[in-house]
């Protein structure tokens, strides 16, 4: 559970879910401003004065101490992560077809 006077983490989950293109323009103006509240929140609020939520909150979001990674900024690098992991994998998995198929990409159409 976030602080009384921070943006609740369910709010903050479920509008970066959703993807941008299907936001109104009223919704994306609602959440930019209500992040940008937010980020106001931490920077003013002394982290004794947190909660042990808020600072877990705050650390995963990178907004106490350090460079501010806004829950996009995450989300891309996560998504980058994954694209390389599955790039990975597309490549082992074509390795081990092409050591079983005796070096061929190409369909086997069977003796000629």
């Amino acid at each position: 559970m976030s602080d009384p006077t921070r943006k609740d983490f369910g709010d903050k989950v479920a509008e970066h879910v959703k993807p941008e293109q299907q936001k109104s323009y009223l919704d994306q103006g609602k959440e930019y401003l209500t992040d940008a509240a937010d980020k106001v929140q931490a920077k003013i609020h002394p982290e004794q004065n947190k909660s042990t939520t808020q600072k877990v909150g705050d650390t995963l979001e990178g907004k106490s101490g350090g460079k501010q990674e806004s829950w996009t900024e995450t989300a891309q690098r996560y998504g980058e992560s994954a694209k390389e992991y599955a790039e990975q994998a597309r490549e082992k998995i074509n390795e081990t077809i092409n050591s079983h198929s005796g070096g061929s990409s190409g369909p086997s159409h069977g003796p000629k």
